[in-house]
């Protein structure tokens, strides 16, 4: 990456503030910019700041993670946001996802691949912890009638999609970043990117996150 990520962190535990502070330090394209212990705080420091990408806690004091990203749903500029939680929830984890929020990461994640979600989330990845993923797949299939046919091949048969955003979506669902997608098929990451947007217009999703949401729940 070329330009540096600026990233707001937002937890009520000094602790936690301070131990994200130093992992993204190792780096030299994740930038700490501000810090906040609840989500009013998290609203007034992006009065103040540029931020690309808000890693919030989900309990917290004053304002919670959920209501913060509702809040930054209605910005003019809309940061990417992260829910970061040390209480793993399926009801908390399905309201930030619907919500637009880009993913739901576990605390007790290594460092590394905090980093590594940071700018999976930037790069326009699904970014949700594995145990939580798995749940989330199950869920979802649990939660509506048995279906025949692959949901994706169901959601494309709702769409005007050309044949290259069809490819896109299905390596999308899969989880693969702008990148990985640029790479298996052979074309530019620019035009993965807009070929992306386009699909996320024509189904109405706030995230690509939110959009693999929309098709493995049935629309």
């Amino acid at each position: 990456m070329n330009e540096r990520i600026n990233i707001l962190l937002v937890d009520d535990s000094p602790l936690v503030l301070a131990s994200f502070q130093r992992y993204f330090a190792t780096t030299s394209d994740l930038n700490v910019v501000a810090t906040a212990s609840n989500g009013a705080e998290a609203l007034s420091e992006l009065e103040k700041h540029h931020i690309d990408i808000v890693l919030a806690d989900i309990h917290m004091p004053t304002m919670d993670g959920p209501t913060l990203l509702d809040q930054i749903n209605q910005l003019p500029r809309k940061p990417i946001f992260l829910a970061i939680t040390a209480f793993d929830s399926d009801r908390t984890m399905l309201r930030i996802l619907k919500a637009g929020g880009a993913g739901y990461v576990l605390k007790s994640e290594r460092p590394h691949t905090l980093i590594d979600a940071v700018r999976a989330a930037m790069d326009g990845g699904m970014v949700v912890s594995p145990q939580a993923m798995t749940r989330l797949v199950k869920y979802l299939n649990d939660d509506r009638p048995p279906q025949p046919t692959n949901p994706v091949a169901e959601a494309l048969k709702l769409q005007t999609l050309t044949e290259m955003e069809g490819r896109i979506l299905v390596l999308l669902c899969d989880g693969l970043s702008n990148a990985e997608i640029a790479q298996t098929l052979g074309y530019a990451e620019s035009t993965v990117k807009k070929r992306v947007s386009s699909i996320m217009d024509q189904f109405g999703a706030t995230s690509r996150l939110n959009l693999v949401v929309k098709i493995l729940g049935g629309m």
